[in-house]
Protein backbone atom coordinates (compact mmCIF):
# COMPACT_ATOMS: atom_id res chain seq x y z
CA UNK A 1 0.00 0.00 0.00
CA UNK A 2 0.64 3.45 -0.44
CA UNK A 3 0.14 6.51 1.57
CA UNK A 4 0.46 9.96 1.91
CA UNK A 5 -0.58 11.77 5.08
CA UNK A 6 -0.71 15.96 4.55
CA UNK A 7 2.25 15.69 2.56
CA UNK A 8 3.28 19.61 1.27
CA UNK A 9 6.36 20.27 -0.69
CA UNK A 10 8.54 22.59 -2.16
CA UNK A 11 11.71 22.70 -4.37
CA UNK A 12 14.81 24.20 -3.74
CA UNK A 13 15.05 27.75 -4.42
CA UNK A 14 11.06 27.97 -4.19
CA UNK A 15 10.44 30.34 -1.10
CA UNK A 16 6.64 30.59 -2.03
CA UNK A 17 3.78 28.96 -2.57
CA UNK A 18 4.43 24.94 -1.81
CA UNK A 19 4.32 23.27 -5.05
CA UNK A 20 2.25 20.34 -3.75
CA UNK A 21 0.27 21.44 -0.60
CA UNK A 22 -1.67 19.31 2.14
CA UNK A 23 -1.83 16.16 -0.04
CA UNK A 24 -3.40 13.20 1.88
CA UNK A 25 -4.09 10.00 -0.66
CA UNK A 26 -4.10 6.19 -0.25
CA UNK A 27 -3.24 3.75 -3.10
CA UNK A 28 -4.20 0.24 -2.22
CA UNK A 29 -2.60 -3.19 -3.33
CA UNK A 30 -4.00 -3.60 -6.80
CA UNK A 31 -5.34 -0.72 -7.74
CA UNK A 32 -4.70 0.98 -11.35
CA UNK A 33 -5.02 5.25 -10.57
CA UNK A 34 -4.59 7.59 -13.15
CA UNK A 35 -3.45 10.76 -12.70
CA UNK A 36 -4.62 13.87 -14.94
CA UNK A 37 -4.13 17.82 -14.59
CA UNK A 38 -2.91 20.91 -16.26
CA UNK A 39 1.16 20.34 -17.00
CA UNK A 40 2.88 22.29 -14.03
CA UNK A 41 -0.04 21.09 -12.01
CA UNK A 42 2.03 18.69 -9.48
CA UNK A 43 1.60 15.46 -11.03
CA UNK A 44 5.26 14.67 -11.75
CA UNK A 45 6.26 15.67 -8.39
CA UNK A 46 3.65 13.63 -6.75
CA UNK A 47 5.29 10.63 -8.64
CA UNK A 48 8.50 11.91 -7.21
CA UNK A 49 7.35 11.36 -3.47
CA UNK A 50 6.48 7.62 -4.23
CA UNK A 51 9.88 6.67 -4.90
CA UNK A 52 11.92 8.84 -3.11
CA UNK A 53 13.34 10.79 -5.25
CA UNK A 54 11.55 13.42 -3.18
CA UNK A 55 13.60 14.23 -0.69
CA UNK A 56 16.54 12.17 -1.54
CA UNK A 57 17.85 13.55 -5.12
CA UNK A 58 15.83 16.73 -5.51
CA UNK A 59 16.00 17.69 -1.88
CA UNK A 60 13.47 20.96 -0.68
CA UNK A 61 11.39 21.39 2.08
CA UNK A 62 9.06 17.72 2.81
CA UNK A 63 6.52 17.78 5.42
CA UNK A 64 4.23 15.19 6.38
CA UNK A 65 4.24 11.29 5.67
CA UNK A 66 5.00 9.22 2.92
CA UNK A 67 4.94 5.06 3.27
CA UNK A 68 5.33 2.48 0.69
CA UNK A 69 4.82 -0.61 1.89
CA UNK A 70 5.09 0.41 5.67
CA UNK A 71 8.17 1.86 4.86
CA UNK A 72 9.11 5.22 5.62
CA UNK A 73 10.70 6.96 2.35
CA UNK A 74 12.47 9.64 4.36
CA UNK A 75 14.37 6.80 5.90
CA UNK A 76 14.83 4.68 2.71
CA UNK A 77 16.88 5.37 -0.19
CA UNK A 78 15.78 5.50 -3.37
CA UNK A 79 17.70 2.19 -3.88
CA UNK A 80 16.49 0.57 -1.26
CA UNK A 81 12.94 1.57 -2.51
CA UNK A 82 13.57 0.06 -6.40
CA UNK A 83 11.80 -3.85 -5.63
CA UNK A 84 9.16 -1.59 -4.21
CA UNK A 85 8.29 1.04 -6.45
CA UNK A 86 9.29 0.86 -10.32
CA UNK A 87 9.37 4.62 -12.31
CA UNK A 88 9.28 5.46 -15.93
CA UNK A 89 10.17 9.43 -15.87
CA UNK A 90 8.50 11.68 -17.79
CA UNK A 91 12.05 12.31 -19.57
CA UNK A 92 13.22 8.82 -20.65
CA UNK A 93 17.04 10.55 -21.61
CA UNK A 94 16.98 10.57 -17.95
CA UNK A 95 16.97 6.43 -17.75
CA UNK A 96 19.07 5.46 -20.81
CA UNK A 97 22.85 5.47 -20.29
CA UNK A 98 24.45 2.00 -21.92
CA UNK A 99 25.95 1.01 -24.83
CA UNK A 100 22.88 -1.20 -25.88
CA UNK A 101 19.55 -1.54 -24.83
CA UNK A 102 19.90 -5.32 -24.04
CA UNK A 103 22.77 -3.66 -21.60
CA UNK A 104 20.23 -0.91 -20.31
CA UNK A 105 17.05 -3.32 -19.78
CA UNK A 106 19.89 -5.67 -17.85
CA UNK A 107 21.53 -2.64 -15.78
CA UNK A 108 18.99 -2.60 -13.05
CA UNK A 109 18.41 -6.66 -12.80
CA UNK A 110 22.16 -6.91 -12.78
CA UNK A 111 22.52 -4.45 -9.46
CA UNK A 112 19.95 -6.35 -7.80
CA UNK A 113 21.95 -9.45 -8.17
CA UNK A 114 19.27 -11.38 -10.42
CA UNK A 115 20.91 -14.61 -12.04
CA UNK A 116 22.34 -14.57 -15.81
CA UNK A 117 19.53 -17.10 -16.81
CA UNK A 118 17.21 -15.15 -15.18
CA UNK A 119 18.04 -12.09 -16.33
CA UNK A 120 18.01 -13.06 -19.90
CA UNK A 121 14.42 -14.56 -19.92
CA UNK A 122 12.75 -11.59 -18.26
CA UNK A 123 14.66 -9.90 -21.01
CA UNK A 124 13.38 -11.89 -23.62
CA UNK A 125 9.68 -12.16 -22.29
CA UNK A 126 8.99 -8.05 -21.49
CA UNK A 127 10.59 -7.27 -24.80
CA UNK A 128 8.72 -9.32 -26.74
CA UNK A 129 5.06 -7.99 -24.92
CA UNK A 130 6.29 -4.86 -26.33
CA UNK A 131 7.46 -5.69 -29.34
CA UNK A 132 11.48 -4.21 -29.31
CA UNK A 133 12.94 -7.20 -29.71
CA UNK A 134 14.79 -6.19 -32.62
CA UNK A 135 16.34 -2.83 -30.98
CA UNK A 136 17.91 -5.25 -28.38
CA UNK A 137 21.87 -4.81 -30.32
CA UNK A 138 21.25 -1.08 -31.02
CA UNK A 139 22.44 2.02 -28.77
CA UNK A 140 19.22 3.41 -27.14
CA UNK A 141 20.10 7.28 -27.88
CA UNK A 142 20.03 6.09 -31.57
CA UNK A 143 16.68 5.43 -31.65
CA UNK A 144 13.74 7.41 -32.08
CA UNK A 145 11.39 9.19 -28.82
CA UNK A 146 9.02 6.05 -29.05
CA UNK A 147 11.59 3.54 -29.39
CA UNK A 148 13.23 5.19 -26.05
CA UNK A 149 9.77 5.51 -24.01
CA UNK A 150 9.56 1.54 -24.63
CA UNK A 151 13.29 0.64 -23.51
CA UNK A 152 12.35 2.61 -20.25
CA UNK A 153 9.63 1.03 -19.99
CA UNK A 154 10.82 -2.48 -20.21
CA UNK A 155 13.61 -1.48 -18.12
CA UNK A 156 11.42 -0.72 -14.88
CA UNK A 157 8.81 -3.99 -15.89
CA UNK A 158 11.61 -6.19 -15.95
CA UNK A 159 12.50 -5.52 -12.01
CA UNK A 160 8.63 -6.92 -11.53
CA UNK A 161 8.45 -4.12 -8.51
CA UNK A 162 5.40 -4.16 -6.23
CA UNK A 163 4.02 -0.67 -7.45
CA UNK A 164 4.77 0.67 -11.07
CA UNK A 165 4.73 4.59 -11.38
CA UNK A 166 4.71 5.92 -15.29
CA UNK A 167 4.73 9.10 -15.95
CA UNK A 168 3.65 9.59 -19.55
CA UNK A 169 4.07 6.46 -20.71
CA UNK A 170 2.15 7.24 -23.92
CA UNK A 171 4.23 9.95 -24.72
CA UNK A 172 5.94 9.68 -28.25
CA UNK A 173 4.15 5.89 -28.87
CA UNK A 174 2.31 5.36 -32.38
CA UNK A 175 -0.66 3.54 -31.47
CA UNK A 176 0.53 0.10 -31.84
CA UNK A 177 3.15 1.10 -28.92
CA UNK A 178 0.22 2.54 -26.85
CA UNK A 179 -1.67 -0.88 -27.55
CA UNK A 180 1.18 -3.01 -26.32
CA UNK A 181 1.82 -0.49 -23.61
CA UNK A 182 -2.30 -0.84 -22.30
CA UNK A 183 -2.35 -4.46 -23.02
CA UNK A 184 0.80 -4.97 -20.59
CA UNK A 185 -0.46 -2.39 -17.90
CA UNK A 186 -3.77 -4.06 -17.94
CA UNK A 187 -1.78 -7.17 -17.52
CA UNK A 188 0.20 -6.31 -14.32
CA UNK A 189 -3.43 -5.16 -12.78
CA UNK A 190 -5.09 -8.18 -13.18
CA UNK A 191 -2.11 -9.82 -11.44
CA UNK A 192 -2.64 -7.87 -8.43
CA UNK A 193 0.27 -4.73 -9.07
CA UNK A 194 -0.43 -1.62 -8.43
CA UNK A 195 -0.26 1.01 -10.83
CA UNK A 196 -0.39 4.68 -11.26
CA UNK A 197 -0.56 6.19 -14.75
CA UNK A 198 0.45 10.35 -15.21
CA UNK A 199 -1.15 11.21 -18.59
CA UNK A 200 -2.63 13.56 -20.85
CA UNK A 201 -3.40 11.44 -23.46
CA UNK A 202 -6.33 10.14 -21.48
CA UNK A 203 -9.86 8.60 -22.92
CA UNK A 204 -7.86 5.11 -23.84
CA UNK A 205 -7.06 5.03 -19.77
CA UNK A 206 -10.54 5.70 -18.52
CA UNK A 207 -11.86 2.48 -19.43
CA UNK A 208 -9.14 0.63 -18.08
CA UNK A 209 -8.33 2.86 -14.62
CA UNK A 210 -10.53 1.87 -11.31
CA UNK A 211 -9.61 5.29 -10.28
CA UNK A 212 -8.85 9.24 -11.40
CA UNK A 213 -7.35 11.41 -9.62
CA UNK A 214 -7.11 15.25 -10.81
CA UNK A 215 -4.39 17.33 -9.85
CA UNK A 216 -4.75 21.27 -9.31
CA UNK A 217 -2.08 23.83 -8.66
CA UNK A 218 -0.37 21.40 -6.38
CA UNK A 219 -3.75 19.96 -5.02
CA UNK A 220 -6.20 16.69 -5.36
CA UNK A 221 -9.25 18.30 -6.38
CA UNK A 222 -11.11 15.13 -7.41
CA UNK A 223 -11.14 11.67 -6.79
CA UNK A 224 -13.45 9.32 -8.36
CA UNK A 225 -14.37 6.14 -9.96
CA UNK A 226 -12.24 6.68 -13.19
CA UNK A 227 -15.05 7.17 -16.01
CA UNK A 228 -16.73 8.86 -13.36
CA UNK A 229 -14.54 11.40 -14.03
CA UNK A 230 -14.66 11.74 -17.91
CA UNK A 231 -17.13 14.59 -17.28
CA UNK A 232 -15.31 16.62 -15.22
CA UNK A 233 -12.35 16.13 -17.38
CA UNK A 234 -14.01 17.68 -20.39
CA UNK A 235 -15.74 20.81 -18.51
CA UNK A 236 -12.31 21.67 -17.62
CA UNK A 237 -10.81 20.91 -21.03
CA UNK A 238 -7.76 18.44 -19.70
CA UNK A 239 -9.69 16.20 -22.75
CA UNK A 240 -9.49 18.96 -25.66
CA UNK A 241 -12.35 19.82 -28.04
CA UNK A 242 -11.10 21.09 -30.98
CA UNK A 243 -13.56 23.17 -33.53
CA UNK A 244 -13.84 21.95 -37.21
CA UNK A 245 -11.51 21.86 -39.61
CA UNK A 246 -12.54 23.00 -42.47
CA UNK A 247 -11.23 21.94 -45.86
CA UNK A 248 -9.17 24.57 -47.53
CA UNK A 249 -7.96 25.20 -51.00
CA UNK A 250 -4.53 26.59 -50.67
CA UNK A 251 -4.00 29.16 -53.95
CA UNK A 252 -0.78 30.19 -53.58
CA UNK A 253 1.70 28.19 -56.07
CA UNK A 254 4.83 29.06 -54.28
CA UNK A 255 6.82 26.36 -52.80
CA UNK A 256 8.02 26.95 -49.37
CA UNK A 257 9.81 23.32 -48.66
CA UNK A 258 10.54 21.06 -52.18
CA UNK A 259 12.27 17.63 -51.80
CA UNK A 260 13.40 15.22 -54.65
CA UNK A 261 14.03 11.37 -53.95
CA UNK A 262 15.79 12.57 -50.68
CA UNK A 263 17.69 9.31 -49.20
CA UNK A 264 19.64 8.62 -45.67
CA UNK A 265 21.71 6.75 -44.46
CA UNK A 266 23.21 6.77 -40.93
CA UNK A 267 25.83 3.80 -39.77
CA UNK A 268 24.72 1.91 -42.64
CA UNK A 269 21.59 2.17 -41.61
CA UNK A 270 18.61 3.03 -44.22
CA UNK A 271 16.78 5.81 -42.40
CA UNK A 272 14.98 7.33 -45.42
CA UNK A 273 14.49 6.12 -48.91
CA UNK A 274 13.44 7.83 -52.25
CA UNK A 275 11.21 10.31 -50.98
CA UNK A 276 9.84 12.97 -52.99
CA UNK A 277 6.92 15.87 -52.25
CA UNK A 278 6.60 19.36 -52.17
CA UNK A 279 4.51 21.91 -49.91
CA UNK A 280 3.10 24.76 -50.68
CA UNK A 281 3.44 28.18 -48.59
CA UNK A 282 0.58 28.61 -46.37
CA UNK A 283 0.00 24.61 -45.94
CA UNK A 284 -0.36 23.27 -42.40
CA UNK A 285 1.13 19.56 -42.91
CA UNK A 286 1.43 16.68 -40.85
CA UNK A 287 3.79 14.20 -41.28
CA UNK A 288 2.73 10.95 -39.59
CA UNK A 289 3.46 7.19 -38.84
CA UNK A 290 4.81 4.64 -37.10
CA UNK A 291 7.94 5.15 -34.55
CA UNK A 292 11.06 4.41 -35.85
CA UNK A 293 9.35 5.54 -39.60
CA UNK A 294 12.05 8.32 -40.28
CA UNK A 295 10.07 11.56 -39.41
CA UNK A 296 12.41 13.11 -37.27
CA UNK A 297 15.40 12.58 -39.45
CA UNK A 298 13.11 13.48 -42.54
CA UNK A 299 12.81 17.31 -41.09
CA UNK A 300 16.06 17.96 -39.63
CA UNK A 301 16.63 18.26 -43.71
CA UNK A 302 14.94 21.14 -44.03
CA UNK A 303 16.64 23.40 -42.39
CA UNK A 304 20.29 21.93 -42.55
CA UNK A 305 20.95 19.83 -39.27
CA UNK A 306 20.73 16.54 -42.01
CA UNK A 307 22.60 16.11 -45.03
CA UNK A 308 21.14 14.18 -47.49
CA UNK A 309 23.29 10.31 -48.64
CA UNK A 310 21.28 11.55 -52.39
CA UNK A 311 19.02 13.41 -53.65
CA UNK A 312 17.88 17.25 -52.64
CA UNK A 313 16.34 19.88 -50.70
CA UNK A 314 14.85 23.20 -51.55
CA UNK A 315 14.05 25.64 -48.99
CA UNK A 316 11.91 28.84 -50.62
CA UNK A 317 12.86 28.11 -54.19
CA UNK A 318 16.52 28.02 -53.32
CA UNK A 319 19.04 24.54 -53.42
CA UNK A 320 19.40 23.97 -49.37
CA UNK A 321 23.48 22.21 -50.52
CA UNK A 322 25.60 24.60 -48.70
CA UNK A 323 23.66 26.36 -46.62
CA UNK A 324 23.39 25.33 -42.94
CA UNK A 325 21.28 26.21 -39.57
CA UNK A 326 22.37 29.03 -38.57
CA UNK A 327 21.91 30.66 -41.92
CA UNK A 328 18.60 29.33 -42.38
CA UNK A 329 17.45 30.11 -38.81
CA UNK A 330 15.07 33.06 -40.00
CA UNK A 331 13.35 31.12 -42.75
CA UNK A 332 12.72 27.67 -41.25
CA UNK A 333 12.06 27.20 -36.93
CA UNK A 334 12.77 24.41 -35.88
CA UNK A 335 11.27 23.08 -32.19
CA UNK A 336 12.84 19.66 -31.10
CA UNK A 337 11.38 16.92 -29.87
CA UNK A 338 13.25 16.95 -26.85
CA UNK A 339 13.25 20.62 -25.52
CA UNK A 340 16.22 20.26 -23.92
CA UNK A 341 18.33 20.38 -26.58
CA UNK A 342 16.74 23.52 -27.58
CA UNK A 343 17.60 25.87 -24.56
CA UNK A 344 20.55 27.52 -24.20
CA UNK A 345 19.75 30.46 -22.12
CA UNK A 346 19.43 30.79 -17.98
CA UNK A 347 15.77 31.95 -17.77
CA UNK A 348 12.59 31.83 -19.65
CA UNK A 349 12.95 34.97 -20.72
CA UNK A 350 16.36 35.01 -21.94
CA UNK A 351 14.94 32.02 -24.06
CA UNK A 352 12.02 33.87 -25.15
CA UNK A 353 13.55 37.07 -25.92
CA UNK A 354 16.75 34.98 -28.16
CA UNK A 355 13.73 34.21 -30.73
CA UNK A 356 12.11 37.46 -30.80
CA UNK A 357 15.64 39.45 -31.09
CA UNK A 358 16.08 36.90 -35.01
CA UNK A 359 12.52 38.10 -35.96
CA UNK A 360 13.98 41.94 -35.64
CA UNK A 361 10.82 42.65 -33.43
CA UNK A 362 10.48 44.72 -30.21
CA UNK A 363 10.82 43.45 -26.87
CA UNK A 364 7.31 43.74 -26.15
CA UNK A 365 6.45 40.95 -28.33
CA UNK A 366 7.63 38.40 -25.23
CA UNK A 367 4.79 39.49 -23.40
CA UNK A 368 2.15 38.66 -26.10
CA UNK A 369 4.06 35.42 -26.63
CA UNK A 370 4.20 34.65 -22.99
CA UNK A 371 0.27 35.24 -23.01
CA UNK A 372 -0.16 33.20 -26.21
CA UNK A 373 1.93 30.27 -24.21
CA UNK A 374 0.74 30.47 -20.35
CA UNK A 375 4.14 31.40 -19.57
CA UNK A 376 3.78 34.57 -17.52
CA UNK A 377 4.21 32.56 -14.50
CA UNK A 378 7.76 30.89 -15.27
CA UNK A 379 9.66 33.35 -17.19
CA UNK A 380 12.09 33.96 -14.41
CA UNK A 381 12.81 30.66 -14.25
CA UNK A 382 15.69 28.17 -15.48
CA UNK A 383 14.00 26.01 -18.51
CA UNK A 384 15.66 23.02 -17.38
CA UNK A 385 13.46 23.05 -13.91
CA UNK A 386 10.36 23.26 -15.93
CA UNK A 387 8.12 20.33 -15.76
CA UNK A 388 8.30 18.32 -19.12
CA UNK A 389 5.31 20.12 -20.90
CA UNK A 390 6.31 23.40 -19.82
CA UNK A 391 9.48 22.96 -21.03
CA UNK A 392 8.03 21.63 -24.38
CA UNK A 393 5.69 25.26 -24.38
CA UNK A 394 8.98 27.28 -24.01
CA UNK A 395 10.36 25.34 -26.80
CA UNK A 396 7.82 26.17 -28.99
CA UNK A 397 7.06 29.95 -28.02
CA UNK A 398 10.96 30.27 -29.02
CA UNK A 399 10.23 29.37 -32.45
CA UNK A 400 7.29 30.94 -32.82
CA UNK A 401 8.64 34.15 -31.48
CA UNK A 402 11.30 34.28 -34.38
CA UNK A 403 8.60 34.75 -36.74
CA UNK A 404 10.29 32.38 -39.51
CA UNK A 405 8.07 31.54 -42.98
CA UNK A 406 8.34 27.90 -42.01
CA UNK A 407 7.64 26.40 -38.64
CA UNK A 408 8.47 22.76 -37.78
CA UNK A 409 7.19 21.35 -34.90
CA UNK A 410 8.52 17.87 -33.21
CA UNK A 411 5.93 16.06 -31.61
CA UNK A 412 3.78 19.48 -29.99
CA UNK A 413 1.55 17.40 -28.28
CA UNK A 414 3.51 15.07 -25.71
CA UNK A 415 3.33 16.79 -22.01
CA UNK A 416 0.66 18.67 -22.98
CA UNK A 417 -2.69 19.31 -21.73
CA UNK A 418 -5.71 19.65 -23.46
CA UNK A 419 -6.08 23.48 -22.85
CA UNK A 420 -2.83 23.83 -24.35
CA UNK A 421 -3.66 21.52 -27.47
CA UNK A 422 -6.98 23.59 -27.85
CA UNK A 423 -4.82 27.17 -27.68
CA UNK A 424 -1.79 25.73 -30.01
CA UNK A 425 -4.75 24.51 -32.80
CA UNK A 426 -5.73 27.77 -33.08
CA UNK A 427 -2.09 28.92 -33.22
CA UNK A 428 -1.85 26.33 -36.88
CA UNK A 429 -4.73 28.59 -37.95
CA UNK A 430 -4.00 31.73 -37.70
CA UNK A 431 -0.71 31.16 -38.76
CA UNK A 432 -1.39 29.43 -41.97
CA UNK A 433 -4.14 31.90 -42.57
CA UNK A 434 -1.25 34.72 -42.28
CA UNK A 435 0.60 32.67 -45.13
CA UNK A 436 2.91 30.94 -42.91
CA UNK A 437 3.82 27.31 -43.61
CA UNK A 438 3.92 24.51 -40.67
CA UNK A 439 4.97 21.65 -40.45
CA UNK A 440 3.86 19.04 -37.68
CA UNK A 441 5.51 15.69 -36.46
CA UNK A 442 3.09 14.02 -34.46
CA UNK A 443 1.32 10.56 -33.52
CA UNK A 444 -1.47 12.11 -31.90
CA UNK A 445 -3.71 11.78 -35.26
CA UNK A 446 -6.68 13.86 -33.25
CA UNK A 447 -4.27 17.14 -33.25
CA UNK A 448 -3.32 16.41 -36.95
CA UNK A 449 -6.63 15.62 -38.01
CA UNK A 450 -7.94 19.01 -36.06
CA UNK A 451 -4.77 21.23 -37.47
CA UNK A 452 -3.52 20.22 -40.87
CA UNK A 453 -4.70 20.11 -44.39
CA UNK A 454 -2.57 17.66 -45.83
CA UNK A 455 -0.86 14.23 -44.28
CA UNK A 456 2.25 13.39 -45.29
CA UNK A 457 2.55 9.63 -44.25
CA UNK A 458 6.22 7.79 -43.59
CA UNK A 459 6.42 3.76 -43.20
CA UNK A 460 9.64 1.61 -42.86
CA UNK A 461 11.56 5.34 -44.32
CA UNK A 462 9.18 5.81 -48.00
CA UNK A 463 6.27 7.55 -47.96
CA UNK A 464 3.74 5.63 -48.34
CA UNK A 465 0.48 8.36 -49.06
CA UNK A 466 0.01 12.09 -49.32
CA UNK A 467 -3.54 13.35 -48.91
CA UNK A 468 -6.69 14.56 -47.17
CA UNK A 469 -6.03 13.93 -43.55
CA UNK A 470 -10.30 12.96 -43.66
CA UNK A 471 -9.44 10.13 -46.78
CA UNK A 472 -6.07 8.77 -45.32
CA UNK A 473 -7.29 8.16 -41.51
CA UNK A 474 -10.07 5.64 -43.15
CA UNK A 475 -7.59 4.24 -45.97
CA UNK A 476 -7.50 -0.12 -45.31
CA UNK A 477 -4.46 -0.07 -47.10
CA UNK A 478 -2.58 2.68 -44.15
CA UNK A 479 -4.36 0.96 -41.55
CA UNK A 480 -3.36 -2.99 -42.48
CA UNK A 481 0.02 -1.62 -43.14
CA UNK A 482 0.18 0.29 -39.68
CA UNK A 483 1.40 3.31 -41.29
CA UNK A 484 -2.07 4.94 -39.72
CA UNK A 485 -3.83 4.16 -36.31
CA UNK A 486 -7.01 2.05 -36.50
CA UNK A 487 -9.14 4.44 -34.62
CA UNK A 488 -9.16 8.29 -33.58
CA UNK A 489 -10.25 8.14 -29.73
CA UNK A 490 -10.47 11.76 -28.42
CA UNK A 491 -7.02 11.91 -27.01
CA UNK A 492 -6.16 8.25 -27.02
CA UNK A 493 -4.59 7.77 -30.67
Amino acid sequence: MISLSDVSYRYPGNDQAWDLERITLTIEDGEFVLVCGASGSGKSTLAYLLNGLIPHFFGGILQGDVRVDGLDTMEMSVARLLPHVGMVLQNTDAHLFSSTVENEIAFGLESLGIAQAEIRTRIRRITEMLGIEDLLDRPPLALSGGERRLVAIGSVLCLNPSHLVLDEPFAHLDWEGIRRVRHVLAGLHQMGKSVVVIEHRISGLLRLASRCLIVEKGKIISDTPSLGGSALLREIHLIPIYPENPKRDVQCNTESISLQDLSHEREGRKILEDVSFRIRRGEAVAIVGRNGSGKTTLIRHFNGLRRPSRGSVSVMGSPLQGRGPLEMASLVGISFQNPNDQFFKTSVREELATGVKVSGKGQHEVWEICDLFQLRGIVDRSPYRLSEGEKRRVAIATIAAMNSEILIIDEPTVGQDGRFLEALAALVAALRDRGHTVVIVTHDLDFALAVSDRWIVLHEGRKVADGRPEELIKDERLITLGAVGPELDSGFC
